[in-house]
C-alpha cells in the first residue's frame, strides 16, 4: 500500500499535498473493500504500517469534521459512538505527537460526554441540524471548531514531517 512516488516530488510537495498522497492508496482500497462487503479495519488495516493506520484514522476524521461546525459536531459525535474508532482518532494524534488537535478532540469528546453522548451507533439518532436547535450547544461547538481550523496547519505540518522523517513506512522513492 506504499505510493510510488519520484523522489523530487516526495521532497518538493507541500505538507497537505504529501499527505494526500500518501492517503490516497489506503482511502481508495478502503471504499473498493467496503462496497464488497469486506472488513478493512480486520482485513488490509492491519497490513498497513504503523504509521498509515495513523494517517488513515486521523485524515478520515479531519476531512470530514473541517467542513462545516455542523459536521465537526455530527462526525465526532458519530466516532465517539464507536469506542475503537474514536480511540483509534486519538491513538493517531498520540503517535504524530500531536499537541494541537488532540486537545481539541479531548474537548469535544467531554462536551458530547456531557450532554449524554456517545449515543450507540445502532440507535444513533444525531442529526447535525442539532446546532440549528439548541444556541447553547451551537455556542460550545464554535469555538472549538475555530479551534481545530486553527490547530489544522500545525497537526499537518506534524504528520507530513513525520512522512518526511520515515518515509519507508509510506512511500517507495524512485
Amino acid at each position: 500500500m506504499l505510493v510510488i512516488m519520484r523522489q523530487d516530488m516526495f521532497h518538493t510537495l507541500g505538507d497537505e499535498a504529501l499527505i494526500a498522497a500518501c492517503f490516497q492508496p489506503i482511502i481508495q482500497a478502503y471504499k473498493e473493500i467496503q462496497s464488497r462487503g469486506d472488513d478493512f479495519i480486520s482485513g488490509l488495516f492491519q497490513e498497513l504500517s504503523p504509521g498509515q493506520q495513523a494517517l488513515f484514522a486521523f485524515h478520515v476524521y479531519h476531512t470530514h469534521a473541517i467542513k462545516s461546525q455542523a459536521d465537526c459536531y455530527w462526525w465526532s459525535a458519530y466516532f465517539l459512538a464507536q469506542p475503537a474508532k474514536w480511540a483509534g482518532i486519538q491513538s493517531a494524534l498520540r503517535f504524530f505527537k500531536d499537541s494541537s488537535t488532540l486537545p481539541l478532540v479531548e474537548r469535544m469528546e467531554s462536551l458530547l460526554r456531557q450532554r449524554n453522548h456517545p449515543r450507540n451507533i445502532t440507535n444513533f439518532d444525531i442529526s447535525a441540524s442539532d446546532l440549528d436547535h439548541d444556541p447553547e450547544l451551537m455556542s460550545e461547538v464554535r469555538p472549538l471548531y475555530a479551534d481545530l481550523l486553527d490547530a489544522a496547519e500545525i497537526t499537518h505540518q506534524g504528520i507530513a514531517t513525520y512522512i518526511r522523517n520515515y518515509p519507508d513506512a509510506f512511500v517507495i522513492l524512485r
